[in-house]
């Protein structure tokens, strides 16, 4: 596998959860009917105050996932130390601890994209995206590095 820069990687999984607001957009505006968007004007006020909580809730899961991927970061090198004759496995190791770990900001931004289909504002989710973006990023910058 060749090297993966953390400079070109860890950008492009940041702005995973962000393009998915775009798609999920995009598809809501060409398949949403006019009921499907006065329901959501309806759940507006409920599901807004919900998804302001999505913010610290995020915030939080960034912080955690720094040590989750330093825990799993530290397995799988002690794993690819045990691979002798795989000149790929500590490169391996990294990415995927990054992968793994990389979800724990993303998942609470995720459920507040959803709430953002079902009818909440799109301040809170955009806050909670650019939390959730800075937490991987903060994965990244707090990493161990290769050696």
């Amino acid at each position: 596998m060749a090297t993966v820069s953390r400079r070109v990687l860890l950008p492009l999984i940041a702005l995973s959860s962000p393009l998915s607001l775009a798609v999920e957009t995009a598809i809501r505006t060409a398949l949403f009917t006019d009921e499907m968007r006065e329901l959501r004007l309806m759940a507006r006020d409920t599901l807004t105050p919900i998804a302001w909580w999505f913010v610290p809730v995020t915030a939080a899961a960034s912080v955690l996932g720094v040590f989750v991927h330093r825990a799993v970061l530290r397995r799988a090198l002690e794993r690819a130390a045990r691979r002798e004759g795989d000149p790929d496995a500590e490169e391996n190791a990294r990415v995927t601890a990054l992968y793994v770990a990389s979800s724990v900001p993303q998942l609470p931004a995720l459920v507040a994209t959803f709430l953002f289909t079902a009818g909440a504002r799109v301040e809170p989710v955009m806050v909670t995206l650019l939390v959730a973006a800075a937490g991987v990023m903060l994965q990244g910058w707090t990493t161990p590095r290769e050696g």
